[in-house]
């Protein structure tokens, strides 16, 4: 059952795509918590089929529908691929449910290009394996319990394929989600 979308806009599926799997946990380091998350999509062709357009420009890979088939599905993940990075939040004294409610976090801004060998909070598989930043991670509580909403936005830059400016983006949401139980110190 999916819990989430994720969007990638001027796509062939502007819709999106459903959410399979979403993980979000905590670790502490050095006496402060850290957030990982890692999402999964459903296969990009899981909900429709999407004809090539025969007359579609060959270099728009973003446009193209039969490049996004060939990599099936996204990973978006701190986890994944190894200790990618993910993100400090604080020290555990201050990391409860309400304190978290509304809380956004802004990570690996980047105004121009990404740098080759750059440590990323995140690691992405897309149209092969790519690279995310400028990411937008707010937590939105529902009600008084600790389960959230994540919306979660960023850019993406076609790095697989060599191109290091973050020219496309995503818009993740993530519903219900428990907040992890921190480790113990």
């Amino acid at each position: 059952m999916s819990r989430g979308r994720i969007v990638f806009p001027g796509n062939p599926w502007p819709e999106g795509h459903a959410v399979e799997t979403f993980e979000w946990t905590a670790r502490v380091e050095d006496g402060e918590v850290w957030f990982d998350l890692h999402l999964v999509s459903a296969a990009y062709y899981a909900e429709r089929d999407i004809e090539e357009d025969p007359d579609a420009p060959e270099d728009d890979s973003w446009k193209a529908p039969g490049v996004w088939g060939n990599y099936h599905r996204c990973t978006l993940s701190s986890t994944f691929w190894g200790e990618r990075g993910g993100f400090r939040v604080g020290p555990p004294a201050q990391v409860a449910a309400a304190a978290l409610d509304g809380a956004e976090f802004a990570l690996d801004p980047v105004e121009d290009e990404i740098e080759d060998g750059e440590d990323l909070a995140f690691g992405l598989y897309l149209l092969g394996h790519d690279s995310a930043v400028d990411h937008r991670i707010r937590f939105v509580r529902r009600g008084d319990s600790e389960r959230f909403d994540i919306l979660w936005s960023g850019r993406i830059a076609l790095t697989y394929v060599g191109r290091y400016r973050p020219d496309y983006r995503f818009e993740a949401r993530i519903d219900d989600v428990p907040m992890p139980v921190l480790p113990a110190l």
